[in-house]
């Protein structure tokens, strides 16, 4: 049966006895977490004391023990004291004077009508009112008898037994008393602690340390000069609703069964009994009705919405439940506040957004109190509590809006499939935040999903229609994905541009073209962008096309160029020169030609000139990978905004509306090559021969020194590693087909060297090339390397003993009859070649070497 008492009540009437089965004392941990919903907690308890309020902690229930063996001992003492009566009855009659009553002991008198309480739940809160009651207590509140005082005891812990039996010692607790008066400074954790009765191994029981932890919070949270002898312990003011499990007749098996469990309430049940305790003085009876009516849907409706849709299982609801809730709380107060100083939002940002995929271990415990945010100080100090009514209503809309779209007929007639679609957005919009993958979704994706919420929240609006949602959508997409939106402060930026524009959202387009939005944050060029397309999209004809292209993995919602490209002579756009312009591109720039390994795109272009953009010092060729935003901007987007970008309106044109397959462009790159008769030292030359020359550069980028000197760069730093332009391209002309980077075999015509290979060098100043080595003579290995001049058009020979000392590398091989010069500084072989004849002198000097007796 269930009735209401206070914890003396609880305490006087029973001895709370914490089983075997239950965990530590929790309460007490000293973790982040722990240490908010302890302080939290204290802090309730002490200002329910000092202000004299009622506090209910909700319900403890469990076994009562003894009830049995007390009734049959009343029911003995009345059979015992019935026999004297009638003992004493017969003696009278007889005239004999016997004085006859039962006395009690005073083991008796303590244990009479004493009750043993086991609790299945509440026992961590009723720890901590027994730690406040025994510091009431010690500090000098009164109490009519100190019967609560020894009903109190661990029997899960050896150690946690000794400890509350020394703790509740009355003389133990005067000496504490007395410490305290000559050390005031002193806590009460480390007066216990330092105290002649305390084991220093309890300090390994997590609940003594528990225990102590408490204390010194409560203690810390009673101002200085509490005066604790006006507090009665019996009257304090915290009611329990208390049940008794026996008298519903449960089993031992059930409640070993319920008590295993052992379960910790999840941070959103933390959170959710926080937020209603929060509301419930509100005053406002129009309020108070809606508040009942969103607590029971958060309970229900929308729970059950989220269990429906998750991917995972049902021990990660919660998770995912809360996670949603605080994600929506923190879009909205970003979007809608212009007053907090963002730099007071960032860390519950980083709290909030700490993990992009699902995992249980990575979430961040929220202190409670962080949803209240703080700035300025004293008289100027402020405050914004980030769940609000305003963002409980919001939470609500958005969550009849996913119930409203979760009907498929509903969903699929807003007809959204070309803009929320690939390559913007790959998952079903109302995906995000419910799966696994999606759990907290990216900066970008969640952006355009609040640009979702704040238009469908709002369908019951007449403006409304199906056409605006639409405009608005597509384009808040495309101006939120080619923004960089990459740092809490881009976030909070995006959001509040989003808020601007909301006014505006049943009619974006006539206020764009109308000149009534400002910008403050999305890219300026998207921005200017957007306006020209959305007064081309008045007539339906360009939809299509625009919508197409926009689309496209690559291009990404970025068609500036292509509508350039289709301007006539008066600055007017031809449609069918856009559409035509627009196929060309989508057909380049798709991924058959964009990642080809032959660089056919690449090198279509340079066939028509050097359309490589300049970046960090480097010039470009551009990669292909789709990448994110930067990967795009710091790629073909500077080529398609820079000021060479009619290099490709020309390739195009000279395709002559052929079908652009890689097959045509090989062909064209080849016949270029055919009938341009190019030097074979240029470098346009070379990189149009050898496209392996570009697969060598990862990032795609050369440094341009001067004509004579053009480095291959893996990444972008001159001071790594790299290779150079013309030795590189003749290795890849030369090489041995079967040769590999662990076997480096030459080929037959470089004979008697075994092996032919490239070698890098690092800095400006540094001088990469090739080498041909493996030439063996009387036990030492002669290695000849190949450099192009900075200066000329040729390279620099040079031939010596293979050894790391320089002043060692003397030859005992005179070149001097094939023209070389012996450097007499070091004994090496030099000799200046053209371009054109290095093949032919590698050739001769292998002749002349086949001639010695070679190892």
């Amino acid at each position: 049966m269930r009735e209401t008492k206070s914890f003396h009540e609880i305490i006087d009437e029973h001895i709370i006895e914490v089983p075997i089965i239950q965990r530590e004392y929790a309460q007490g941990r000293t973790t982040k977490k722990v240490n908010s919903i302890r302080k939290r907690f204290v802090t309730d308890l002490v200002e329910a004391i000092t202000e004299d309020k009622e506090v209910h902690l909700g319900f403890v229930y469990g076994k009562i023990e003894g009830k049995e063996s007390a009734r049959r001992k009343v029911l003995n003492r009345e059979a015992v004291n019935s026999i004297l009566e009638a003992v004493k009855f017969y003696a009278n009659n007889l005239e004999l004077k016997i004085k006859a009553e039962v006395e009690e002991t005073e083991s008796e008198k303590t244990d009479q009508g004493i009750l043993k309480f086991i609790p299945l739940d509440g026992q961590q809160r009723l720890t901590t009112l027994y730690v406040l009651c025994w510091y009431l207590y010690y500090k000098g509140a009164e109490s009519n008898n100190l019967r609560w005082l020894n009903h109190f005891k661990y029997s899960n812990r050896k150690s946690a037994l000794a400890f509350c039996n020394e703790l509740k010692d009355t003389e133990n607790i005067k000496e504490l008393r007395k410490k305290q008066k000559k050390n005031t400074e002193t806590s009460i954790k480390e007066l216990i602690s330092n105290s002649s009765f305390f084991l220093k191994k309890w300090n390994k029981d997590a609940t003594v340390s528990g225990i102590l932890e408490m204390l010194f919070s409560i203690e810390k949270e009673f101002k200085s000069d509490f005066d604790f002898n006006n507090i009665s312990i019996e009257n304090l003011p915290f009611k329990f609703d208390f049940m008794d499990l026996d008298s519903l007749n449960q089993t031992d098996e059930l409640y070993v069964k319920m008590n295993s469990r052992g379960k910790q309430l999840s941070d959103y049940e933390h959170f959710k009994s926080w937020l209603q305790e929060k509301y419930k003085d509100n005053t406002d009876q129009e309020q108070q009705e809606w508040l009942q009516s969103f607590w029971k849907k958060l309970d229900t409706d929308w729970l059950n919405y989220f269990w429906r849709n998750i991917d995972v299982d049902f021990n990660a609801l919660d998770n995912f439940y809360y996670n949603y809730i605080k994600n929506l709380a923190l879009m909205y107060c970003l979007a809608s506040n212009n007053e907090i100083p963002f730099e007071k939002v960032k860390d519950l940002y980083g709290q909030i957004r700490n993990t992009e995929i699902y995992d249980s271990k990575k979430i961040t415990y929220i202190p409670l109190e962080n949803y209240l945010i703080k700035w300025g100080k004293d008289e100027d100090e402020k405050s914004f509590f980030i769940f609000n009514i305003d963002v409980l209503k919001f939470i609500e809309r958005t969550f009849e809006s996913l119930i409203y779209l979760e009907e498929k007929e509903n969903f699929d007639k807003l007809n959204l499939e070309k803009i929320i679609c690939k390559p913007f957005v790959e998952n079903k919009i109302t995906d995000f935040f419910l799966k696994s993958n999606l759990f907290t979704p990216s900066l970008w994706n969640t952006v355009f999903y609040y640009s979702f919420l704040v238009f469908i929240n709002d369908r019951e609006n007449i403006q409304y229609s199906i056409e605006s949602l639409k405009v608005w959508l597509r384009y808040t997409r495309n101006t939120i994905y080619n923004t960089y939106i990459q740092s809490p402060e881009n976030f909070n930026s995006a959001l509040k541009q989003i808020n601007n524009l909301e006014v505006y959202k049943f009619n974006i387009g006539e206020a764009i073209l109308d000149n009534n939005v400002g910008n403050v944050f999305f890219e300026n060029t998207q921005f200017d962008e957007e306006k020209i397309k959305l007064n081309l999209l008045q007539e339906d004809k360009w939809e299509e096309p625009i919508f197409g292209i926009e689309n496209h993995p690559y291009i990404f919602g970025q068609i500036n160029f292509i509508l350039d490209f289709s301007k006539d002579g008066s600055g007017n756009y031809v449609l069918e020169d856009f559409k035509k312009y627009c196929n060309a591109v989508s057909k380049l720039y798709g991924e058959e030609i964009r990642v080809n390994s032959e660089k056919i795109l690449e090198r279509f272009l340079f066939c028509q000139d050097d359309y490589l953009p300049e970046y960090k010092s480097n010039h470009i060729f551009c990669t292909g990978s789709l990448g994110g935003l930067r990967t795009k901007n710091e790629n073909w987007r500077l080529f398609f905004k820079g000021n060479k970008i009619n290099i490709l309106k020309d390739s195009i044109d000279k395709l002559e509306d052929k079908k652009i397959t890689p097959e045509l462009l090989f062909d064209y790159i080849k016949n270029y090559l055919k009938t341009k008769n190019l030097k074979q030292s240029d470098w346009k030359y070379l990189f149009l021969k050898y496209p392996q020359a570009i697969n060598y550069c990862k990032e795609s980028a050369i440094r341009w020194n001067s004509a004579n000197d053009i480095r291959l760069l893996k990444g972008f730093a001159i001071t790594a590693y790299h290779s150079e332009l013309r030795t590189y391209c003749f290795f890849l002309k030369n090489r041995n087909k079967n040769s590999t980077d662990e076997n480096r075999i030459a080929p037959e015509k470089f004979f008697p060297f075994s092996k032919f290979w490239y070698f890098e060098d690092k800095n400006t100043a540094g001088h990469a090339g090739c080498y041909l080595e493996g030439f063996n003579i009387q036990e030492k290995e002669y290695k000849l390397e190949i450099k192009y001049s900075k200066k000329e058009d040729e390279y620099q020979i040079c031939f010596y003993h293979k050894v790391d000392e320089i002043e060692s590398r003397k030859t005992d091989i005179n070149l001097e009859k094939l023209g070389y010069v012996l450097d007499e500084k070091g004994g090496q072989y030099l000799k200046t070649v053209p371009y054109k004849k290095l093949e032919n002198e590698l050739k001769k000097l292998c002749t002349e070497l086949k001639t010695l007796n070679h190892d």
